[in-house]
């Protein structure tokens, strides 16, 4: 529940790629730095045994169904996706990226530049009225102050390891706007919104975020890093 559902969503979600393809990884990244945003093309691995249907109800639509070709929607007949991100860094063999909508460990199948001679369409695009003016709007989120207080306690140092340490917020206040970017999009599913009172937890970065959600109003209960959270650094040794 915690991935921003479009790469515009949060700007500070941030992640990094490193190329495993080449004898020699950064020869293949020669003169990317000079481009300021990139294409990531992608697999959403995660989907399961999902069989894909040919209309699905978005979150912007509460329960209404639009052809699955309409929608961003991970399940897809060939589980691809694509993301436009911004390109903070190219370190060796390794990209630094922002603006990102993928979770820890998705593969990448491709990264191109992005050209705007060419990807910026000419006539102005078009998107439906539910795109525009969608009948679900922003949740209204709110801390607690155990949630404040266990946000001022965590290691925002760069390049740091061990317990209670970020890998990419650089600041309390970065992590407070990351999660009310993604929470007052409501990432929530169409069963999830229905029930009146949902209580949930999704990871960000290195920490668990645990809130409560009652009409459209949020409240962060906790933001620490619980057992489950390890178990994700361990697996992939940070």
């Amino acid at each position: 529940n915690g991935t921003p559902r479009q790469p515009s969503i949060c700007r500070s979600a941030r992640g990094s790629l490193t190329i495993t393809c080449f004898n020699n990884p950064h020869h293949s990244l020669e003169n990317l730095q000079n481009f300021s945003h990139l294409w990531l093309i992608f697999i959403f691995h995660e989907n399961g045994n999902f069989k894909p249907k040919a209309k699905i109800a978005p979150p912007r639509l509460n329960g209404e169904k639009v052809g699955v070709f309409a929608t961003r929607s991970p399940h897809r007949p060939n589980n691809v996706g694509m993301s436009l991100v911004k390109l903070d860094s190219v370190i060796g063999g390794t990209l630094n990226v922002s603006g990102v909508d993928l979770i820890d460990g998705t593969p990448i199948v491709d990264i191109k530049p992005y050209i705007e001679d060419y990807d910026k369409p000419p006539d102005p695009p078009q998107c439906p009225l539910w795109i525009q003016q969608p009948p679900s709007k922003p949740l209204s989120v709110e801390f607690t102050s155990t949630a404040l207080q266990q946000m001022s306690q965590l290691n925002y140092t760069v390049n740091s390891r061990g317990r209670n340490t970020l890998r990419f917020i650089r600041s309390e206040s970065e992590l407070r706007q990351s999660i009310s970017d993604i929470i007052s999009a409501d990432p929530r599913s169409v069963y999830r919104k229905r029930q009146a009172d949902t209580v949930f937890s999704f990871p960000i970065d290195t920490v668990d975020v645990k809130v409560r959600v009652r009409d459209q109003n949020v409240l962060v209960l906790d933001v620490c890093q619980t057992e489950f959270v390890r178990k994700l650094l361990e697996k992939n040794r940070y």
